[in-house]
This record gives structure tokens, C-alpha cells and sequence, in this order.
């Protein structure tokens, strides 16, 4: 086993780069996890696009320019501030709580400040990481600079049309999906798109005439691709520019922090007409762009790496970079000529120096299908055990992004597999059909054929295999030892394990399991059928359940259930509960949580793999 610093340790995040409308600097946000205060922090830097150190501006997130470059709005302990750029001196705008992000209009004399606020909930509705029913409450409230009230909406996302007349943003007053809207502030609001599908992100054109969003008409379909659009604020027909494409837009490939998990960026530039977004292209995360007046499109930046939170600017785009050895910088490069740019921040130079090494390895499986996988280990030594990582979703995409939990693993003497089994995106819409009432199915086929190749490996010490994943990666963690003894041990983190129990209960709609289940408990046997529940008493391999106990996603009682039903077959089963976290722990749970999670994950690998 290897020692060294924990990569969280000096883990810094970098998040949200925004160019000044000059193109001369970039303001950006910088996480990183605080021991002492047992919280994840941030803070806004300012860097010149030329390089060189940066200028911090105290805690906050979302920083967004003013139109002449001299301020910037910021949200800071739950409220919106508004600071100098050269030096961060400020004062609170608007007090409250909750607040997400403050957009100037184009003349620089209001703000529209998104706040996001929990009240109690009338129908039973969970918010995951809180004990109890809740509302999450999404309002805008429009504000001079000075911070005084002129008018309010409810929703969320805002975004001021160019000559500043409309502000447009998401409102989910009627559903979780989210539909376009915008008002002028006369208190009429026009609703742009029917609700036939949601509707995650948007940007007006650079003359205002034209609005450009991310959704699809498909419903509550979490496997349908997001499609671009572009139509006229007034309604009407909305023409899609992907009709081309096979590949789903804003959603991005996944690591184990935040970025990329909220409304996706939609970017059109003033200079080139394009509209960028994100993407995920098997494994890849370039950025998309779309010439609307063209037809054209294409990818830039495209590699092994991933691209995330475009912003453009004076003929420039700012946006972080991010690969497997490198948590990820601030990236600058001229939209014109679309060539290698450089990196203007350096925030972890630590990690990039002993970050080990991940290398491509792709799989044939059942029927030809070819499931791309990624291997990271120690470079020498002994075979190592290997830790087979299945992601959550199902339908995201990993691939070359840094994730500091492989990195972590592979430190202390384990090659760590990740693969993207059928379901996941990043492959075209019929790959993350392929699973449609079929979990436990072709992408447990997936899974058990990469894992197998991967065992044959030389590095890979022989019989010392696991089998590890988060929320659905957890429901297929406690398939595979149910249909399978390839593994020797498995850790099985906020999964799932009775989907009969699963519906109607937490966060998630009923509605939410009529494509993964095929149905409704009363018409579909997958329910009991595709458990793990079921089929318990086929467990041998020891199981580690770690469980948030405020997971509104897939609440508690899915490991405990579980775990009652192994211990009753007198199997090696244990349950770690982490009290005060909800399900994306892993993305925002505080310092304590993840080193009492990773101390319970190291103690049980090392005794069932080291022995």
C-alpha cells in the first residue's frame, strides 16, 4: 500500500470562470473543503486572461461583471453582494438567504437575484439532505443597484435579453421539468415552451429577437437526449438544431464534485453567432457549438478531458479544464481560430504531480457492443486488487475527468475500473434506451464483461476483486453479488435494493420508475422481479452498505432492508449510517461525513483484499 497526502487534502475546485466584458480578466470561484470550520468553502478570484497571480475577493460563488467591467455581484453567506473588482470591498445588495445568483441588466441599474428557499410542504414533498417534508421555493426578485425592491417572480435562472426590456427564466411553479417564460416586469408573464418536456437551460441571441434552450419533448424521460432549440420569444414553432445529432447536450461527464450537475450553460456569442454547450461524446467533454444562421456545428476543445461552464467574451471563451490527473483550471482560448488556448490559474499543482495514471481500456461484451472502460493503478509494484466502479445516474457518463475518490483509492495500492455500461450517455440516444425496463439487464451484462476482462489483467492480483458504486451504481453493486462470485468484497453506497418500496417514496415522482420498471408496481414484475431484495439469499460475497440518512433519493430504509435480510441469512453484511448528509454526499457533504464514509470504505477493502 502506498502513503501519502490524501488528495482531498489540497483539493481545490475551480468553478464558474466568467470573462469581463473587456476579455481582459476572469472572475471565477475556487472550493475547497475547510477541516477546521467541518465545511466546504469557496471563494472569487480574480486572474488576468494573460496569467499571472490572482486577486481574491473574499468568500462567495456566482460571480457575475457588471456591464462596465467595475463590479462584480456575487451571492456571500446566503445573500447578494455587490464588490469592487479591483479590491473586493463591497456591501450586502439584497439580504434574505438562499440566494443563487444575481445577473445585471444590460444599462447596469437593477439585478435580478435568484433566491431558492425551503417552506413547508402541503403535499408531503421530501428535499434531499433534510429530515422531513419540504418546498424548495424558487423567486426572483428584481432590485435597483441599490438593492431596492421593483418587482418579483416566481422561478428561476434568470437571464436579461440584450437591450434589457425582458428578463426571461425557468419557472417549475407547475412540475419539476420547467418551462421558458419572461416577463417585462408589467406582472404578464409569456410561457415559451408547453411543458411537453423540460426545459434546463437558455440564452437570448445577441440582438434579442431569438431565444435558444436545452430540453426535450419527451416527458419525464431521463434517458431522452437534451435537444437545442431556437425560437421566437413570442412562441411558436422552435427549431431544433440537433436533428443531426446523436449525442445529448448538458450533460456533462460526471466526477465526484458538483460542477456541471445544475442548469446546464447555454452561451451564444456576439462575435461568431455560435451557441456553445456542454457535452459528453463517449467518455469526451468538448463543447458543442451550433451555428444557427448556418446550419453549421462541431466540437472545440475536444480531447481527453472534459470542458465545463463556457463563457464568452470579446472574441475569447473562458471555461475550466479538467482531466483525469488534474481537478481542472481556467482555460482561455480566441473563439475565431479555435486553437489550443492556455491554462490562466494553477490551483493544484500538488495533485497534478502525484496524481497516478489512468489509460483507456475498452471492452466487447454481449452482442458486440463495445463498453468503453478507464483503468487507474499504481505504475509498478505487486498485481494490485482491483475496485470496479460502476456510476450512478444511470444515465451520466464518466470517462477523462478528474474524480478524486479513484485517485484516492489508487493511492493506497488499488487499480480502480470505471466503465459507461448501457444506459449511460455519451453514445447516442439508443445506448441509454437499452436499459428501459431492463435494470439488472444488458448493463449488468456490460458490467460483468468488463469487470471479467479486467480481472485477466497482469496487474491485477488474481481473486481479489470488488465491486463498488453510488445510487444506482449501488443498486447494480448488490445485483452483481447477487448474480454473480467474480467478486470478493462490495461496497454498496445510498443504493437501492427493493424497488418496490422505492415507489412513492422519497424525492423521486412515482412517474420517475415508469421507464426504468417498465410500468407501474401493478403491471410491471420487474419491481420485485429486478430487486436485489429478491434475491438476497444469493448473496455470499461480503457487502459494506454506507447510507446518508437524510437521502431523500433513495431513502435509508433501502439499506437497512437489506441489511436486515443478510444478517437474517447469517452473512458478512455491514451498514454505516452517516447521520445529517443527503444523497449527493459525495458532491457537498461536509468534511467530517466523507472522512467517516472513507474510513469505513478503507477498513473493509483492506480486510476482504489485502487479507
Amino acid at each position: 500500500m502506498t502513503d501519502g497526502p490524501r488528495p482531498l487534502d489540497d483539493l481545490r475546485l475551480v468553478d464558474d470562470p466568467r470573462l469581463a466584458p473587456a476579455g481582459d480578466r476572469v472572475a471565477y470561484v475556487e472550493r475547497s473543503l475547510d477541516r477546521a470550520r467541518d465545511a466546504v468553502v469557496s471563494r472569487v478570484g480574480v486572474v488576468a486572461v494573460s496569467g499571472g497571480p490572482a486577486v481574491w475577493l473574499g468568500e462567495g460563488e456566482a460571480p457575475r461583471w457588471s456591464p462596465d467591467g467595475t463590479r462584480l455581484a456575487l451571492c456571500r453567506d446566503g445573500d447578494i453582494w455587490c464588490v469592487d473588482a479591483p479590491t473586493g470591498h463591497g456591501r450586502p445588495v439584497v439580504r434574505g438567504g438562499g440566494a443563487v445568483e444575481a445577473v445585471w441588466s444590460p444599462d447596469g441599474a437593477r439585478l435580478a437575484c435568484a433566491f431558492s428557499t425551503l417552506a413547508a410542504s402541503p403535499d408531503g414533498s421530501r428535499v434531499d439532505g433534510l429530515p422531513g417534508t419540504y418546498l424548495r421555493r424558487d423567486e426572483i426578485r428584481v432590485v435597483d443597484q441599490d438593492g431596492r425592491p421593483l418587482w418579483t417572480v416566481a422561478g428561476r435562472h434568470p437571464r436579461w435579453s440584450p437591450a434589457g426590456g425582458r428578463l426571461g427564466f425557468l419557472d417549475t411553479r407547475f412540475g419539476h421539468r420547467g418551462d421558458l417564460c419572461w416577463t417585462d416586469g408589467s406582472g404578464t408573464v409569456t410561457r415559451v415552451t408547453d411543458g411537453a418536456g423540460p426545459v434546463r437551460g437558455f440564452s437570448w441571441s445577441p440582438d434579442g429577437g431569438r431565444l435558444a434552450y436545452l430540453g426535450h419533448r419527451q416527458g419525464d424521460a431521463a434517458d431522452a437526449n437534451l435537444r437545442l432549440w431556437v425560437c421566437d420569444p413570442g412562441g411558436g414553432a422552435a427549431v431544433d438544431l440537433t436533428a443531426g445529432w446523436t449525442l445529448g447536450l448538458g450533460n456533462p461527464v460526471r466526477g465526484d464534485d458538483p460542477r456541471g450537475t445544475g442548469d446546464p450553460p447555454v452561451v451564444w456569442s456576439a462575435v461568431t453567432g455560435r451557441i456553445y454547450v456542454e457535452v459528453a461524446a463517449g467518455g469526451r467533454g468538448p463543447l458543442a457549438w451550433f451555428a444557427p444562421d448556418t446550419g453549421e456545428d462541431g466540437f472545440i476543445l475536444d480531447g481527453p478531458h472534459t470542458v465545463l461552464s463556457p463563457s464568452v467574451a470579446a472574441g475569447l471563451i473562458a471555461a475550466v479544464r479538467t482531466d483525469a490527473t488534474n481537478p481542472g483550471d481556467v482555460h482561455v482560448l480566441s473563439e475565431r481560430t479555435g486553437a489550443a488556448g492556455r491554462d490562466v490559474t494553477d490551483a493544484n499543482p500538488g495533485i497534478v504531480r502525484r496524481a497516478l495514471p489512468t489509460r483507456s481500456f475498452p471492452v466487447e461484451t454481449d452482442g458486440g457492443v463495445v463498453v468503453d472502460a478507464w483503468l487507474t493503478s499504481p505504475p509498478d509494484g505487486a498485481p494490485w486488487p482491483l475496485l470496479v466502479n460502476v456510476h450512478g445516474g444511470p444515465h451520466g457518463a464518466v470517462g477523462w475527468r478528474f474524480t478524486a475518490e479513484i485517485q484516492r483509492l489508487a493511492a493506497r495500492g488499488y487499480a480502480v475500473l470505471t466503465l459507461n455500461p448501457r444506459g449511460s450517455q455519451g453514445y447516442g440516444e439508443p445506448f441509454a434506451h437499452a436499459i428501459r425496463g431492463d435494470w439488472g439487464g444488458v448493463d449488468w451484462a456490460d458490467v460483468r464483461g468488463v469487470a471479467t476482462a479486467a480481472a485477466r489483467l497482469r496487474e491485477v492480483a488474481e481473486r481479489r476483486v470488488a465491486i463498488w458504486g453510488v445510487s444506482y451504481g449501488g443498486f447494480m453493486t448488490q445485483w452483481a453479488v447477487a448474480h454473480s462470485d467474480l467478486f470478493a468484497a462490495a461496497v454498496s453506497e445510498n443504493g437501492i435494493s427493493d424497488f418496490l418500496t422505492s415507489w412513492g417514496a422519497g424525492s423521486h415522482p412515482p412517474e420517475f420508475w415508469d421507464l426504468p420498471m417498465g410500468g407501474r408496481p401493478w403491471s410491471s414484475p420487474r419491481f420485485v422481479e429486478r430487486s436485489p431484495l429478491t434475491h438476497a439469499d444469493r448473496i455470499r460475497t461480503p457487502l459494506l452498505l454506507v447510507h446518508a440518512e437524510h437521502d431523500q433519493v433513495c431513502p435509508v430504509a433501502q439499506s437497512e432492508r437489506m441489511h436486515a435480510a443478510l444478517r437474517t441469512l447469517g452473512r458478512d453484511v455491514s451498514l454505516v449510517r452517516i447521520p445529517g448528509e443527503g444523497h449527493l454526499m459525495n458532491l457537498h457533504g461536509r468534511p467530517s461525513s466523507r472522512a467517516r464514509r472513507a474510513a469505513a470504505v478503507d477498513r473493509f477493502l483492506d480486510r476482504h483484499l489485502r487479507g
